[in-house]
């Protein structure tokens, strides 16, 4: 879209474009922050964490529960807001780390189990982008996202700075050098994620796409998380109904919906995860879904009709090709609804801030 005679760059394609430069700064600025708090964290060694978070920012404490569960063996759940703001209980949290997560820090639910969490004896940890913030004040540990102010309705930059601090601070908990030493590289790999073609997406997307028409998101393990995203973004900025699974979970019923015409598109890994999504890929695909794999790896693992390949970038570390994916798709995003004439920076229904009660 970008040289298209009359077209404007939309925020949101600004906001992608200037991810690997944020997080560049994110990491040299924050970097010493989000050391202290792998190192308090170390040393307090939670019983188990709870998540707070809504919308992109709860898809970013997916990616936290999985390289916690897997890097520490501390069990993450995630938390109901609304059992201390509208239930108005108080939860057993003594021994536990809760985490909030959020772009604006002003929602009054989170900020209320926030409060209810630390009178229980929990840590509170807060991610925030916006300082100061309700959420910041309240929390022992406030861990700045860096991003800077976020004018697109659709977050971009502070999903993707949120698992790059994620991502800092779990290192440092684990004492695992070699995530450290791959966000150290990570911008690099991210420049070149934002020049991925996924156009082979959007034809798809034109030809089988039709009323009541779907597409599902699917990842397991770290990139459950950016599943859950993408589904969200479909429909905040193209209007299109997705939904995200694991490669598992897609099987145990939601597989049943390929005769009424689906696309896929799957976030591939390069873990212990992969034999299996591969598995799903196959039987998707043979169940009459049109599927495009994202493999950091640049393989073609699967070779059955249906299955096609989508350009990535492979990150330092596996653990990390999640974001390099995310980018790729954002700018992908962007461009579909520019061609669908949808305007991502305002969807008529969603405002920047979304406080609940």
């Amino acid at each position: 879209m970008a040289g298209t005679p009359g077209y404007t760059p939309t925020l949101m394609r600004r906001e992608t474009r200037n991810i690997p430069q944020l997080v560049r700064n994110q990491l040299v600025r924050q970097g010493e922050t989000y050391r202290k708090a792998g190192a308090e964290l170390r040393q307090r060694a939670p019983d188990y964490l709870v998540t707070l978070a809504r919308g992109s920012s709860d898809n970013a404490a997916t990616y936290l529960k999985y390289l916690v569960e897997m890097a520490t063996g501390t069990a993450v759940a995630s938390a109901g807001p609304s059992l201390a703001s509208v239930y108005q209980r108080r939860l057993k949290l003594g021994g536990a780390a809760c985490f909030a997560i959020s772009q604006s820090g002003q929602s009054p639910d989170l900020v209320t189990y926030q409060t209810m969490a630390g009178r229980a004896g929990a840590l509170n940890l807060a991610l925030v982008n916006t300082i100061p913030s309700p959420l910041a004040g309240g929390a022992d540990i406030v861990l700045p996202v860096g991003s800077g102010e976020e004018k697109a309705v659709a977050a971009t930059k502070s999903f993707a700075c949120s698992l790059t601090a994620i991502a800092a601070i779990v290192a440092e908990w684990a004492d695992d050098r070699a995530l450290l030493s791959g966000l150290a590289d990570l911008p690099d790999c991210l420049e070149r994620a934002l020049d991925c073609d996924w156009s082979a997406l959007d034809d798809t997307l034109d030809d089988t796409l039709g009323e009541g028409r779907s597409v599902f998101a699917i990842g397991r393990g770290p990139a459950f998380a950016i599943a859950q995203e993408t589904a969200l973004k479909f429909k905040e900025t193209c209007q299109l109904h997705a939904e995200s699974y694991s490669s598992a979970e897609v099987l145990h019923g939601p597989i049943q919906l390929a005769a009424s015409g689906l696309t896929a598109l799957v976030y591939l890994g390069r873990d212990e995860t992969r034999a299996g999504t591969c598995d799903a890929i196959v039987r998707m695909a043979e169940a009459g879904i049109d599927v495009h794999v994202a493999d950091p790896a640049n393989a073609t693992p699967v070779v059955v009709p249906r299955v096609s390949y989508l350009p990535c970038v492979p990150a330092p570390a596996p653990w990390l090709d999640p974001i390099c994916q995310i980018v790729s798709f954002y700018v992908f995003a962007e461009k579909r609804a520019a061609t669908l004439g949808l305007d991502p920076d305002a969807p008529p229904l969603l405002r920047k801030v979304t406080e609940t009660v």
